[in-house]
C-alpha cells in the first residue's frame, strides 16, 4: 500500500489560477483591447500556463506515490487516473459533438471516415499522438491526451527515479528541464517548417508536433515527478516559501508579459524552474498566499479546474451560438462567459465528476479485485485437506 500523503491544498488552488490563465488566453482578447501592451502580451502568452499543469501533475503524483508500485497498485493507480480524467472529458466530448459533426457533415464518405477516426482517437485519449488530429474535436482536449500518456508512464518512471539518491534526483530534474528545452531549441536551429513558421496564421506540421505531441512535452512532467520525490525526501524552501512562490510566479508573469522570449521556448518548458520554486513554496501551505490558495473556496475551484479546461471551448461555442455569433464578442460578453463557465465547471465537478469518479473507480477496480479473489480462492481450495 502507498503511504498516505497530506493534501497539498495550496497547489489545488493554484491549479484553478492556471486554468483561468488558459481560459483568458483563448477568449480574453476583448478584455485587454486598448489596455497597456504588456497586459495584452500577458493574455496572448497564456498558453505558457499549460506547462505549469504538467509540472504540477508530476509533482503531486510523485508526492502521493513515492514508492514503487506492484501490479495491483499500478492497476488501481491507472484506474483512479482514468476516473479522474474521463467524466468531465466525456461531457466536453458530447457538448462539442454537434460542432465536430457539422465540420464533416457534407463531406461524403471520406469525411465520415475521418470523423469516425477523430472521434475514436479522441475517446481513446490518443489523439495527441497524431498532432494534425489533436484539436479537431475539442481543441483543449489535446492536453488531456498528453496528460493521459504521462499517467500511463508514471508508474515505471517513478519507480526508476525513486531508486536515485538526492543528488541523482537533482540531476534528473535538471536533465528533464534540458530535455524540455532541447526540442524547441532544435526547432529554432533547424527551422524544419521554414523561417518565421511560428508566426504563420496556420501551424505547419513540425510546429504542430512540437506543441501538441506528448514526447516534446514529457520533460515538464518528468521535472515535476523528480521535484515531487525530492520534496518527499525533505527538499523544501525556508519558512518564507510562500513569498518565494509569489516571487517566482511574478517573474513568470513578467517573462510572459515582456514578449521577448521565443515563442516555442515559452510554449515548451522555459518556465519550469520558476514553476518548481512556486510549487515548493506553496507546498508548505503557510503564508498568506498558501493559506488563501488552500482555503475551502479555492480548493473547490481547484477541483473544478480540469472541468473548466475541458469544457471551455464547447461552452464558448454554445454561448456564441445562443448569443447570435454575428459580431465580435464584447468585453461584457467575455466577462460574463468566464463567470458562467466557472460556475458550470464547479457544478460539473460536484454533480458529475465526483459521483462518476466513485462509480468508475469501483467498476475499474472490480476486475482486478475479482481476479485476486479468484486466485486466493483457488489457493485455498488447493491447500484444503
Amino acid at each position: 500500500m502507498q503511504p498516505t500523503s497530506p493534501r497539498l491544498g495550496a497547489l489545488t488552488g493554484l491549479r484553478f489560477g492556471a486554468a483561468v490563465g488558459i481560459l483568458l488566453f483563448h477568449y480574453g482578447g476583448p478584455l485587454v483591447a486598448g489596455a497597456p501592451g504588456w497586459l495584452g502580451r500577458l493574455q496572448r502568452g497564456g498558453y505558457a500556463w499549460v506547462g505549469l499543469f504538467y509540472v504540477l501533475s508530476g509533482f503531486v503524483l510523485a508526492h502521493a506515490n513515492p514508492e514503487p508500485m506492484g501490479p495491483a497498485e499500478r492497476r488501481a493507480f491507472l484506474s483512479a487516473r482514468l476516473a479522474r480524467l474521463y467524466p468531465a472529458y466525456l461531457v466536453a466530448f458530447a457538448l462539442a459533438a454537434p460542432f465536430a459533426v457539422q465540420r464533416w457533415w457534407d463531406g461524403g464518405p471520406a469525411a465520415a471516415v475521418k470523423m469516425a477516426v477523430v472521434a475514436t482517437a479522441t475517446l481513446l485519449l490518443v489523439h495527441a499522438w497524431a498532432p494534425p488530429l489533436a484539436r479537431l474535436w475539442n481543441a483543449p482536449g489535446w492536453s488531456t491526451s498528453v496528460i493521459a500518456s504521462f499517467y500511463a508512464a508514471f508508474p515505471p518512471l517513478a519507480a526508476r527515479l525513486g531508486r536515485l539518491r538526492r543528488r541523482g534526483l537533482l540531476a534528473a530534474l535538471a536533465g528533464a528541464w534540458a530535455l524540455s528545452l532541447a526540442f524547441p531549441l532544435a526547432y529554432l536551429a533547424l527551422a524544419p517548417d521554414g523561417p518565421g513558421a511560428a508566426d504563420l496564421a496556420h501551424e505547419p506540421p513540425w510546429l504542430l508536433a512540437l506543441k501538441f505531441h506528448p514526447v516534446p512535452r514529457a520533460g515538464e512532467f518528468v521535472a515535476g515527478v523528480a521535484l515531487g520525490l525530492l520534496h518527499r525526501r525533505g527538499l523544501a524552501l525556508p519558512r518564507a516559501g510562500g513569498a518565494a512562490a509569489i516571487a517566482a510566479l511574478a517573474v513568470a508573469v513578467a517573462v510572459i508579459a515582456s514578449g521577448r522570449a521565443p515563442y516555442v521556448l515559452l510554449h515548451n518548458g522555459l518556465l519550469v524552474p520558476l514553476y518548481a520554486v512556486a510549487l515548493l513554496g506553496l507546498a508548505r501551505g503557510d503564508g498568506l498566499a498558501g493559506r488563501a490558495l488552500a482555503s475551502a473556496p479555492a480548493r473547490v475551484l481547484g477541483d473544478a479546474a480540469f472541468a473548466l479546461y475541458a469544457l471551455q471551448e464547447p461552452l464558448w461555442r454554445w454561448a456564441r451560438l445562443v448569443g447570435g455569433d454575428r459580431a465580435p464578442a464584447s468585453p461584457a460578453f467575455v466577462a460574463g462567459f468566464c463567470v458562467a463557465a466557472t460556475g458550470i465547471a464547479v457544478a460539473v465537478s460536484l454533480a458529475v465528476e465526483r459521483p462518476a469518479r466513485r462509480w468508475l473507480r469501483a467498476r475499474l477496480a472490480a476486475g482486478p479485485r475479482r481476479a485476486v479473489e479468484a486466485v486466493a480462492g483457488g489457493a485455498r481450495r488447493g491447500s484444503a485437506p
